[in-house]
């Protein structure tokens, strides 16, 4: 899938992302919450990469857990994802830890 076949929203989301805008500068230019550009981001990253198999069994993990687990095996720190996902890093931490245990009972 090309960024021709993403949506106007999607295709703005990403250019912001990738000239380093931080989600929470991203959401306040479109009028959305951080939250809903993150989904937005990992919906259209699915997309492009053509929706391969996960790196990890995630079957019950919310979709924010999904990503904070993604943006931690890319190596970013609790901080940066935080400042991302316009969370405190020990909030990043906490849900980290759950999705793991979460991972580990099913």
């Amino acid at each position: 899938m090309t960024g021709q076949s993403l949506s106007p929203i999607e295709r703005t989301i990403v250019r912001l992302h990738n000239q380093g805008a931080p989600l929470s500068e991203i959401a306040t230019r479109i009028g959305k919450k951080p939250g809903t550009v993150a989904r937005i981001m990992e919906m259209t990253r699915y997309r492009l990469h053509g929706g391969g198999t996960p790196r990890r069994p995630e079957k019950g993990l919310s979709p924010l857990q999904r990503t904070v687990l993604r943006l931690r095996d890319d190596g970013e720190s609790y901080g940066e994802i935080g400042i991302r996902l316009a969370r405190s890093g020990r909030r990043i931490q906490q849900i980290e830890k759950y999705a793991h245990f979460k991972l580990s009972q099913s």
